[in-house]
């Protein structure tokens, strides 16, 4: 069999298989039907809990959750200190890039979520954090903000999944109103006179203040058209210009942030600009660091010359939040989908990578907020707002359609093409609340004045330790601790709270909330051992979700259990095995190259799915070298030519 020597490993968060067959079934996705012809496509089973950060760190170790230890979205790596998910220290097992030095091989990782630090010396990362949310790293002066003169004011409603934002920032800024420029040098040619403004930059929020100069310029006569933006008042220190519906050129730029100057880049998109100049909308990008996201560190102004400057967050956020209109969001989206691929380009052709791999967060950020409104599985679907929903996916699924192609076309006859989803999503049917039904139960007990318990909010400094017999910790959860050493009140406690969990029934619908409840001993059905495992692990039945209310804002009517305010759709820790025609909480895994079959997918019901932890141990099966220490996954040969995996019984 012919293997591949080189391996795109594209990863799409929250990549729908079945969205995705719709659009090729249009005819609007040339590549993915490319995919679908000449090579395969399977839905794979996610790591349970079905997050973000544990899934990205299945699909780089081929380790379980157990083993890898990155249960949610943080990781205790010391009785009472955690850090977040997306640190390289958080995952408890080695990355396949680690596995390829080893055997002599270079890899590229670029935004994938822990990928620093990396443990490898002679391999590449670009930013190896990869967190999805909003203002959430540490190579941003600013994330994003839209400024305007009219009253509109705004704060970021959501995060990226749908929960609120943990720092308050205004998505839409005031500023002064457009006034005759007064005191400025080198003013630009204008048939009215022009009109200045100011906004500030606020370095993470709080910090040094980086002020900017604007100047609306009229260049046709017909009104204010043109917007320049300054360091001072002076018409020749412009560092971008602006004009509706169009972005200016990136400029890179020196900051002001804790005490100290550091290069970043910026632009801008101007939104809104009366001809009279009474009322201006200025969205600005997120300002990122021009340097230190690379390993090694010169890497980084290779591929901004090369690409162009970097953008690490693009996301929904500026759509959701009143900044900007979906197609800004988008755009940003696309930009830096395809400068992902083209530095997958160029690591693959000039630098002798043999593995690329990313994470691009574009379909997960969409689903959170419009998936409900394109499945009628959900209740609070309305016909009324399918087909603007529908196009968004579309398009959104086009942009990704370019990015399949971008590295298509660079790739060579000893190459596979691979895309990587690490899990899809579901819309929101019933919602529960699993600390406010520890505190019913009289297994949680809260310090008087503790707040938060009917948000789902229950943060351990509030817990009556005394009192309490089990417990969630801080983060997003799917197993409760027990407040007891081992022993017979501790066996106590676990019977009472596997009875309470298997037998709780949402009175609304008359179901049971919890699919399937364990005891830590029992949790290895859900992939679950370990330091990080708490002591009885539970799973959601189908259409049971918790931990969104920023998105959901509550119960209707109260209690434990219920229908959400406001829908959306969301992954987690339910059972993952729901497949619709449109929505699917599956991951992916499409890959198609020398030696790989054309035209084929798994029967699921007869072979059962490929699993994330399946998804190392086949590419470095294809690179011919082993797997990182700590995989457990299988190969999955039936995607290679001359193996299959049909067979029938012997009738004798």
């Amino acid at each position: 069999m012919c293997m591949s020597k080189k391996i795109y490993a594209y990863g799409m968060d929250g990549f729908i298989v079945p969205m995705m067959k719709k659009f090729v079934a249009e005819g609007c996705l040339p590549n993915f039907e490319r995919m679908l012809k000449d090579g395969t496509v399977n839905q794979t089973f996610p790591s349970f809990p079905v997050w973000t950060p544990t899934n990205w760190a299945t699909l780089s170790t081929g380790a379980h959750t157990g083993t890898h230890g990155v249960t949610r979205w943080r990781v205790e790596v010391a009785p009472g200190e955690r850090i977040n998910s997306f640190d390289g220290r958080a995952p408890n097992a080695e990355r396949i890039w680690n596995a390829l030095e080893r055997a002599g091989k270079t890899s590229v990782a670029v935004h994938y979520p822990a990928a620093h630090p990396s443990g490898i010396e002679s391999g590449f990362v670009v930013d190896g954090f990869g967190h999805p949310g909003h203002a959430s790293t540490d190579y941003e002066v600013a994330s994003c903000q839209a400024y305007t003169t009219s009253d509109q004011v705004a704060t970021v409603e959501m995060d990226h999944d749908g929960t609120a934002v943990r720092r308050t920032q205004r998505s839409v800024q005031p500023i002064p109103a457009l006034r005759p420029a007064a005191g400025w040098r080198n003013l630009p040619p204008s048939q009215s006179p022009p009109l200045e403004s100011i906004i500030e930059i606020h370095a993470r929020l709080g910090g040094d203040v980086n002020t900017f100069h604007l100047l609306a310029i009229d260049t046709c006569g017909r009104g204010y058209d043109r917007l320049r933006i300054c360091r001072g008042k002076d018409g020749a220190a412009r560092i971008a210009e602006t004009e509706v519906g169009q972005w200016s050129d990136w400029a890179i730029e020196p900051f002001q942030i804790d005490d100290r100057k550091q290069d970043a880049s910026i632009r801008f998109k101007l939104m809104e600009l009366t001809p009279d100049g009474k009322d201006l909308k200025l969205y600005r990008s997120q300002v990122t660091y021009a340097d230190g996201f690379t390993c090694p560190d010169d890497l980084a102004a290779d591929l901004i010359e090369r690409f162009g400057p970097y953008q690490e967050h693009a996301s929904m956020t500026p759509y959701t939040s009143g900044m900007a209109d979906f197609d800004t969001a988008l755009e940003e989206c696309e930009y830096q989908g395809l400068w992902f691929a083209d530095v997958a380009n160029y690591m693959l052709r000039e630098h002798g990578c043999s593995f690329f791999i990313c994470h691009w967060h574009l379909f997960d950020y969409l689903n959170h907020i419009h998936l409900n409104d394109v499945d009628p599985v959900c209740p609070g679907y309305d016909p009324n707002n399918v087909d603007t929903a529908m196009d968004y996916f579309r398009r959104a699924y086009q942009v990704g359609d370019r990015v399949l192609g971008r590295i298509w076309e660079a790739a060579d006859d000893e190459t596979c093409v691979g895309v990587l989803g690490d899990h899809g999503a579901y819309p929101d049917i019933r919602i529960a609340n699993i600390r406010k039904f520890l505190v019913d139960q009289e297994f949680t007990v809260l310090k008087d004045g503790a707040e938060g318990v009917e948000h789902d909010e229950v943060l351990e400094k509030d817990i009556d330790w005394e009192r309490t017999r089990a417990y969630l910790k801080d983060d997003k959860g799917f197993d409760i601790y027990i407040n007891a050493e081992q022993g017979a009140t501790f066996d106590e406690i676990e019977r009472e709270l596997l009875l309470a969990l298997r037998t709780w029934v949402d009175e609304g619908v008359g179901r049971t909330p919890i699919a399937i409840a364990l005891p830590k001993r029992d949790a290895y059905l859900l992939g679950q051992w370990g330091d990080q495992c708490g002591d009885v692990i539970f799973a959601w039945d189908h259409g049971y979700v918790s931990g969104y209310y920023g998105q959901w804002k509550g119960i209707v009517g109260g209690g434990a259990a219920g229908a959400p305010e406001v829908y959306g759709a969301h992954h987690g820790g339910f059972l993952p095995t729901r497949n619709e025609d449109i929505s699917s909480s599956f991951g992916t895994m499409l890959l198609a190259g020398p030696g790989i079959k054309k035209g084929y997918e798994r029967d699921y019901d007869s072979h059962g799915y490929i699993h994330a932890a399946d998804v190392v141990p086949t590419f470095c099966h294809i690179l011919a070298t082993d797997p990182p220490a700590q995989s457990q996954g299988a190969i999955a040969h039936d995607l290679f030519e001359g193996n299959e995996m049909a067979r029938e019984r012997d009738e004798n």
